[in-house]
């Protein structure tokens, strides 16, 4: 016996609708495509029509009016238009032959439709836009070196003798691109006279000029060249690497082993005219493979100790610009103050301590300004200055000591270099040879005991290490002409999220 049906559940018009018609659902369907439309052919594009002219002392009026007749062009001629042209011209079209007599006697000229408009070369305004920052930079970075050796003595009638030397190099560029630009272009456009001006818009990148045709060719042809230039950027991939070097290898690493058949090749490239900074040993990794990597020239490394390291920043500089990278923890220390006051018969005395909280940055800071040649090469101004903390010493200061208080201060090691380096783009520039000695001790014995200063010697041993390290500096700049992941920085593209990729 089946169950009575529940009027809630049933549901009207599902069986008992009447299909739909098969004319409805052919049209709902669109047809099958066959065959993919066929793409018009390319017209091709129209060739300019040639002509011959040969003039010797001709007026220009008289040889403008022969060639639109030829061109079958309407003619209007400013009367102003004379002097006589002479030319020689085979099979050129006409813009080209107006071209060249515009060079003889001072017109301009512009086709419109069927019309040819001469007129006497007057100055006009031309905007010309220009895509840069509205912004101006002056850098400075300084390296300097100071040594002083004193001495006093105690004799009666003899005096204190001392001698101190120093080393200092100081880099300055300025860089005010739209004040240089406006100079240059009001002195194409004057072009010895003052008809010309420049009126600049910083903020929507607009110049607008006023010259002569000639000048605005002079200055278009400028602008292209100062605009290519400024657009280019460089990509600089630097390694910080410190070695501990082995016992075999005490004098540091051998480049000439690595040279022979490995893509090295040992120069000095350092220039003429940055003879007041050490020569550091450089190298440059020659490898002709597209996938050269930093990775592969850390490891060749392992062979003359441990490897280290310590920073690989990347960074991207426009044409001429000085870019920094810092990477670095600023660590806070304190200095202290005694100031006392001796008391009064109705005062006691009184010791004022006051504490001033200061920060060192220790890490990594790199500096580098690129300049793209026209061969494709590189010339880098580059600053890398590592820091760190070796310890911390107590401020001899005996207030402080008498007071009871421990006030330390940290000693900071600096290694940095400054230098310029010419370097094609793709190869890696090396610079190494900054060594150092660093001795480690390290004591072991029964607890309590071997600490104690005059006997602890007896309860436990102690070891002293010494490590002589090299820095050694990897620099690889790529110049790049289109920033996209997809093109040139298609290396990166792993770096990056799958979601990111496809927004």
């Amino acid at each position: 016996m089946l169950p009575e049906k529940d009027p809630r559940m049933t549901v009207s018009g599902h069986i008992d609708k009447p299909a739909p018609e098969k004319a409805s659902i052919d049209q709902a369907i669109p047809p099958v495509v066959s065959q993919l439309p066929v793409i018009a052919v390319p017209k091709p594009v129209e060739k300019l029509q040639t002509f011959t002219v040969v003039a010797t002392n001709l007026p220009a009026s008289e040889l403008l009016f022969a060639l639109a007749r030829d061109a079958r062009l309407n003619l209007d001629i400013d009367p102003a238009i004379d002097g006589n042209i002479s030319i020689n011209a085979i099979d050129q079209t006409l813009p080209q032959i107006l071209k060249r007599i515009s060079r003889q006697v001072n017109l301009r000229y512009f086709i419109d439709g069927p019309n040819m408009v001469i007129q006497k070369d007057l100055p006009f305004t031309r905007l010309y836009h220009v895509d840069y920052l509205n912004m101006s930079r002056k850098t400075k970075s300084d390296v300097s070196i100071t040594t002083q050796i004193a001495a006093t003595g105690t004799v009666e009638g003899s005096g204190g003798g001392g001698s101190n030397s120093s080393t200092s190099i100081t880099n300055v560029a300025n860089h005010d691109f739209w004040n240089s630009l406006e100079a240059n272009v009001l002195s194409l456009a004057s072009n010895g006279s003052s008809k010309g001006s420049v009126i600049s818009n910083r903020e929507s990148g607009t110049l607008s000029v006023l010259a002569t045709a000639a000048a605005h060719d002079q200055i278009q042809e400028f602008m292209d060249k100062v605009m290519s230039s400024v657009r280019k950027q460089v990509l600089i991939e630097a390694t910080v690497v410190e070695v501990t070097l082995n016992d075999d290898f005490q004098a540091g690493v051998d480049w000439s082993s690595l040279a022979s058949g490995n893509g090295w090749d040992l120069a000095q490239s350092t220039l003429a005219g940055n003879l007041g900074v050490a020569p550091f040993l450089s190298a440059t990794y020659t490898d002709s493979s597209s996938d050269r990597d930093l990775s592969a020239s850390i490891k060749a490394l392992d062979t003359f100790g441990d490897v280290s390291v310590m920073s690989s920043p990347k960074i991207m500089a426009l044409n001429n610009q000085t870019s920094i990278l810092k990477v670095v923890d600023n660590r806070v220390y304190f200095t202290t103050e005694v100031e006392e006051k001796d008391g009064t018969d109705n005062n006691a005395a009184e010791t004022t301590f006051t504490t001033t909280i200061h920060t060192v940055p220790v890490g990594f800071v790199m500096n580098v300004t690129p300049f793209i040649t026209s061969t494709g090469e590189v010339i880098l101004n580059i600053k890398p200055t590592i820091s760190r903390i070796l310890q911390f010493i107590d401020t001899p200061n005996p207030a402080l000591a008498a007071a009871g208080i421990s006030n330390k201060v940290p000693e900071i090691q600096v290694r940095e270099m400054e230098s310029v380096l010419r370097v094609a783009s793709g190869d890696t520039a090396v610079i190494g040879g900054l060594m150092q000695d660093t001795a480690n001790a390290n004591s072991t014995g029964i607890p309590g005991l071997h600490d104690v200063d005059g006997f602890g010697f007896l309860f436990g041993t102690q070891e002293q290490a010494l490590n002589k390290t090299e820095l050694v500096i990897f620099l690889r700049p790529r110049i790049i002409d289109n920033a996209s992941i997809e093109t040139e920085l298609k290396d990166f593209k792993r770096y990056l999220k799958p979601k990111l990729l496809t927004e």
